[in-house]
């Protein structure tokens, strides 16, 4: 048998994958009938993060740690064409030359042939979003502003390395621009027209998984996380899961949930803007054969109006609403409390 081509989807965070690892998982069969394997084993809510992991060389919780053999194992039994592996966890992972090596060379040896699927998404629209998940996530608490100064250097948001990533591995790179009006016409055309099939031969692929949520959950979450961290408590990432899970439950039950945050201000974004424009343009260049402000015309320059409660603050009603929920959110997670004051009292006696 020739070779397979293996799509591997990485990500980054924040741009639809959500929403493309639910279609793979849903449409597994589907996709199998037009030769193309996505695997069962080692997933997460449709998403390859500990089967990547493993062959990336990193250690996975109990339940996964045969995750790659049975990947092996079910390649064997079919003869399918290609193969689709989604995980934003690669994202990091590939960033380090010891997991991408032992990763390709595992692909490698599997006779499969590498094909790299990025959605690339303007910096200023990627970090606002980011911003919302890691606080509605319980691992972040700072205001907006003194996240993007931290992250705003971090090379999770440089994509030249994607180039460079495929070239040393000689792997094929596909790039699709995640711009907003993907965002409004949804991500799963593009990703199967990216894969080599027509979004046609299936139904509806207009799927919103994940919605950003808005100030109101913003301000509520970073307000809980605080009050935690002011009792001298510090979340494990279980404990986060947790937390986040009741906040979102609370929100849809009490009719409060809400979507649409913005942190940034037009000076904010053009500053981002501005730090990326040269690597941004290399990529582009390279990629597209296009300037970035070209490909992405419509999120470049793009006004924005901040909605954050520490920017616009809300009238007096919302935010009596605001500081009640944050006290009942609080009070809802006292189990989870409890179990970090028991783990730290277990931690002194041992020690």
């Amino acid at each position: 048998m020739s070779k397979r081509v293996c799509y591997i989807h990485v990500g980054p965070h924040k741009t639809g994958t959500t929403s493309i690892q639910w279609f793979l998982r849903e449409n597994r069969a589907e996709l199998l009938k037009y030769g193309y394997f996505v695997p069962e084993t080692g997933n997460v809510n449709g998403g390859h993060h500990p089967l990547v992991r493993q062959l990336c060389g990193q250690e996975v919780p109990q339940q996964h740690r045969r995750a790659a053999a049975k990947f092996v194992e079910a390649l064997g039994g079919t003869s399918c064409e290609a193969v689709v592996i989604s995980s934003e966890a690669l994202e990091d992972l590939l960033r380090k030359r010891e997991h991408a090596s032992a990763f390709f060379n595992r692909i490698r040896e599997l006779e499969l042939e590498p094909t790299l699927v990025v959605f690339p998404r303007n910096q200023p629209q990627l970090i606002n979003s980011r911003y919302v998940e890691v606080v509605r996530g319980f691992r972040r608490s700072e205001p907006f502003a003194t996240f993007v100064s931290g992250e705003i250097h971090q090379p999770t948001f440089s994509y030249p390395n994607l180039i460079a990533l495929a070239r040393e591995f000689d792997a094929r790179l596909v790039a699709r621009p995640f711009t907003g009006q993907m965002i409004v016409a949804g991500v799963m055309s593009d990703f199967l027209q990216a894969i080599g099939l027509n979004p046609s031969r299936f139904g509806s692929t207009e799927i919103r998984r994940n919605q950003t949520a808005g100030p109101f959950t913003v301000s509520v979450a970073r307000d809980v996380s605080r009050l935690i961290a002011n009792s001298g408590r510090q979340l494990t990432a279980v404990h986060a899961r947790r937390c986040k899970r009741k906040l979102i439950f609370y929100l849809q039950e009490k009719g409060l949930a809400d979507t649409g945050y913005c942190g940034l201000s037009n000076a904010l974004a053009r500053e981002i803007e501005k730090h990326w424009q040269q690597d941004n343009d290399v990529f582009a260049q390279q990629v597209w054969q296009k300037p970035w402000k070209e490909v992405f015309a419509k999120d470049v320059n793009h006004e924005f109006t901040p909605n954050d409660f520490d920017i616009a603050q809300p009238d007096e009603r919302t935010q009596k609403q605001r500081h009640q929920t944050a006290r009942d959110i609080l009070a809802s997670v006292e189990d989870i409390i409890a179990e970090l004051v028991a783990r730290d009292h277990l931690n002194t006696v041992v020690r």
